[in-house]
């Protein structure tokens, strides 16, 4: 046995060296058999050779699990199919008749959970664990349209139509994943399944409903509830950046904020109103730590509910049917009231076609706080009449 080439037999193999990193040792038979062997002295034995233009690496099994002989059958193996333009880890990755929905969940979540936004994560692991789990032990075969069509009627009677569509929709994305990743060869289950029509919620605060909201906001007597909900309704930002807003990402001079995106790695870059600046100002003279609502009662370091209050605030409101993220409603609707376009409206919320509207206009940061102060000034002047 001499450098890296050398006759594979079970005996060299098993007194090789554990090396200081990963190591690879080829054998002089049969044509591309490898092993490799890590620090912690596991070895298995790998081929690698092209598959239609592609490197393509396969891994054959763990020695002494594998015995040298059986290594070289499964190169053999594996290289005609190579030869014939197959990819033997798709191959093996493929899931089979006995294959249960529970794994393929479980490889859809693990796969793309550092691709998907944590808020999206939860809400598919809320939907599966309370609504889907249950035909976790099923064979991927046994899914039919027909099952699904049943269970989404059942939950539109027991839920409504929009946790039924949620429903349709994960087992949808679920077995996209796997025809995507070439894993299932089948039809997609939940394409023949007809999702509820559902109207749009836009909920907002009138006039009348504006005036006493404020005024029992005001008159609250949490200061940290306060200034959160009139951060939500100055900025007309998602309740969860509100929660975590950092004083890192303020520019308390420049009067912006610049929001952290969980699917991108850039930042979306919003005005602040003078509303909004007057919170920051009242909140920076009491700065604890990092974050601009910072609570002691939080494991996080910064608020994450605010649902008893915001009972309380809307029941002496005499308030009903509104919720927390109504609050970007009102707003976006006093924006349009007071003549901002669909495009301005939708860079001051932050829409997810942002991206598709900054094409056709450009919009500087200045040019939006002048259209949200005087929004939230009439708003403010609204709430005092």
């Amino acid at each position: 046995m001499s450098g890296q080439h050398f006759k594979f037999t079970n005996t060299n193999i098993k007194n090789l060296p554990t090396p200081d990193k990963r190591t690879f040792y080829y054998d002089t038979v049969e044509p591309k058999l490898s092993i490799q062997i890590t620090p912690n002295g596991a070895k298995s034995f790998y081929i690698r050779q092209r598959v239609q233009g592609r490197d393509t690496r396969v891994k054959l099994g763990s020695f002494p699990e594998m015995t040298v002989e059986e290594a070289r059958i499964a190169s053999v193996k594996n290289r005609k199919m190579m030869n014939d333009g197959e990819n033997p880890n798709i191959k093996k990755r493929q899931y089979k008749d006995d294959t249960l929905l529970q794994q393929l969940y479980d490889d859809f979540i693990e796969d793309r959970e550092r691709y998907l936004s944590e808020r999206t994560m939860l809400n598919y692991k809320r939907i599966w664990n309370s609504k889907l789990c249950k035909l976790g032990k099923k064979h991927l075969k046994e899914i039919t349209g027909d099952m699904l069509k049943e269970i989404h009627r059942q939950i539109t009677v027991k839920h409504g139509s929009y946790i039924a569509n949620h429903f349709i929709k994960l087992v949808n994305t679920m077995f996209n994943y796997a025809i995507k990743e070439e894993r299932f060869e089948g039809r997609n289950p939940a394409f023949s399944v007809k999702l509820n029509k559902v109207e749009a919620r836009v909920r907002y605060l009138e006039h009348n409903e504006l005036k006493r909201f404020m005024e029992t906001v005001d008159a609250y007597e949490d200061d940290l509830v306060k200034d959160v909900i009139l951060m939500l309704i100055f900025t007309g930002a998602r309740r969860s950046n509100v929660f975590e807003m950092r004083w890192k990402d303020i520019d308390l001079d420049a009067k912006i904020w610049k929001i952290p995106q969980t699917k991108t790695a850039n930042n979306v870059t919003i005005a602040l109103a003078d509303e909004a600046m007057k919170i920051l100002r009242r909140r920076q003279l009491n700065k604890q730590n990092g974050w601009v609502f910072h609570s002691l009662n939080s494991k996080s370091g910064h608020v994450m509910d605010i649902k008893k209050s915001w009972a309380i605030i809307l029941r002496r409101a005499n308030i009903t049917n509104f919720r927390l993220h109504d609050l970007r409603h009102t707003l976006g609707t006093y924006l349009a009231a007071n003549g901002a376009d669909a495009f301005m409206i939708k860079r001051i919320l932050i829409h997810k076609n942002l991206q598709s509207t900054q094409i056709y206009v450009n919009l500087g940061v200045e040019h939006l706080r002048t259209i949200l102060n005087d929004t939230v000034e009439k708003m403010i002047k609204i709430s005092k009449e």
